[in-house]
């Protein structure tokens, strides 16, 4: 295998808090969907509105690539 083997999650907002308030997480790439990633790390997936990458929205059960960078999106309080 050549290249970067892992995945960088971004996460936005009070999202870092889940996260040790980390700017950006490494994850391995091991075929895993978004959503997968998102428990892994210890994101609670129900607070994630919007997963970027390279700027193009995806669901949640999409599986990024070695490489990918994915920004996540929390969802917006308000009333």
């Amino acid at each position: 295998m050549s290249g970067d083997s892992s995945i960088v999650l971004i996460p936005v907002g009070l999202l870092k808090k889940y996260v040790s308030d980390q700017e950006r997480v490494n994850v391995p790439d091991r075929g895993r969907t978004v959503f997968e990633l998102l428990t892994e790390v210890g994101i609670p997936p129900a607070l994630v509105a919007i997963v970027l990458i390279e700027g193009r929205q995806v669901m949640k059960d999409y599986v990024p690539q070695s490489g990918d960078v994915v920004k996540l999106i929390p969802l917006m309080g308000g009333g």
